[in-house]
């Protein structure tokens, strides 16, 4: 099993990972760069992300927010990226999460490759976004 490099966030309490794996937090700038938001959202917030590579799959935890009282629905989907940066896999389908006001979710993922060692976690709301909404 290897460790990949970690990145921050409040993810630290949740034992979601197995006691072999050691992940700490990262700087949050290092979030914002694996983050694709299509619009800018007011209210769902990408708050943890890690990252992992288990059984040669890299493995994604990402912890979002909402701050709004009211329920909101997040679409995401992952974009599945080599060393280099290129693609490595079909884009896959949005995948919606619905949030009630103030939850908390975490999103798992596994690279379909293990050609995959990078990714972005791309992200929409159309509810609280202040770009007109994509078709999916």
């Amino acid at each position: 099993m290897t460790l990949r490099k970690p990145l921050g966030g409040a993810l630290a309490a949740l034992s979601l990972w197995s006691a072999a794996v050691s992940v700490t937090p990262a700087a949050a700038d290092t979030i914002a760069s694996k983050i694709e938001a299509q619009g800018e959202m007011t209210y769902l917030k990408v708050a943890g992300l890690r990252q992992a590579v288990r059984n040669e799959l890299l493995t994604i935890q990402a912890e979002v927010a909402n701050d709004n009282e009211g329920q909101q629905t997040l679409y995401y989907r992952f974009r599945w990226l080599d060393a280099d940066g290129f693609s490595v896999w079909d884009d896959e389908a949005w995948k919606p999460l619905l949030f009630h006001g103030k939850g908390r979710q975490v999103i798992q993922a596994v690279a379909p490759t293990p050609r995959a060692t990078d990714f972005r976690l791309v992200v929409q709301s159309p509810e609280n976004s202040t770009a007109p909404a994509s078709t999916w």
